[in-house]
């Protein structure tokens, strides 16, 4: 088990390096596609419009600079005339960081919206963008670079969890087959569940002992009890 354990943890180590190299590498892709001021479909100055054309199941995220003004103070009108009704930024719309470090806060999501072109109206005092949040995802998880992290995390850490399990099964039974001595003339010897009580030391057989050399011990140790008798007798 313990061997198993150890090629398990190196090889998940494997992995989670892969991973963090690869983390490393593709950091700066990834944020390009995230930053709204290279992969967005509007960029409205305050107080300006601009048509726009929409998929169905598309997911649309309009943002803000943050610590500018995060109200949403937008309209989204479609061909008739409609008002289309957005949801609020909700906590998983997490802010996204731009190459130049400037920092990008949800202020309206559009959802579920058909084919067809629409006029976006940036109605507040701060620059408006709207991007493609669909496009951008699939183009991240289509990156050689977010791929290997994926795998790198994805299969290291479980290995790892899996490394430690082992290993520490395997130090209980290794431990659990030691012998432990409480006295000098008195060992405990722990194997496969049972505990058997040793009280002569010289009884304890060598481990690396073969049968014939227990054998030997044996009938020297009766030929030494037989002449013992035989010297008693002798002495009478």
């Amino acid at each position: 088990m313990l061997k198993i354990g150890k090629w398990l943890a190196v090889i998940s180590l494997v992995f989670l390096l892969i991973g963090t190299i690869a983390y490393f590498y593709a950091q700066d892709d990834m944020i390009e596609i995230l930053d709204p001021k290279t992969t967005n479909l509007v960029e409205l100055s305050p107080n300006s419009s601009q048509s726009v054309e929409l998929e169905r199941m598309g997911l649309y995220v309009a943002l803000r600079i943050e610590g500018e003004n995060t109200l949403p103070e937008l309209k989204l009108i479609n061909n008739s005339g409609k008002e289309i009704d957005g949801r609020e930024a909700a906590w998983y719309d997490f802010d996204r960081t731009g190459l130049d470090g400037s920092i990008y806060q949800t202020v309206m999501v559009f959802e579920n919206t058909k084919n067809e072109e629409y006029i976006l109206y940036n109605e507040g005092e701060t620059t408006l963008w709207l991007i493609d949040e669909t496009s951008n995802q699939i183009e991240i998880m289509s990156d050689s670079g977010f791929i290997a992290i994926t795998c790198g995390f994805c299969m290291g850490i479980p290995l790892a969890i899996l490394a430690l399990i082992t290993l520490v099964i395997g130090w209980r039974k290794g431990a659990n087959n030691q012998k432990i001595s409480i006295s000098d003339e008195l060992y405990i010897d722990k194997e496969r569940g049972k505990i058997k009580i040793v009280k002569n030391i010289q009884n304890i057989p060598d481990p690396f002992m073969e049968n014939n050399d227990l054998s030997a011990r044996e009938t020297e140790s009766i030929e030494n009890e037989d002449t013992f008798w035989e010297d008693w007798d002798n002495q009478k």
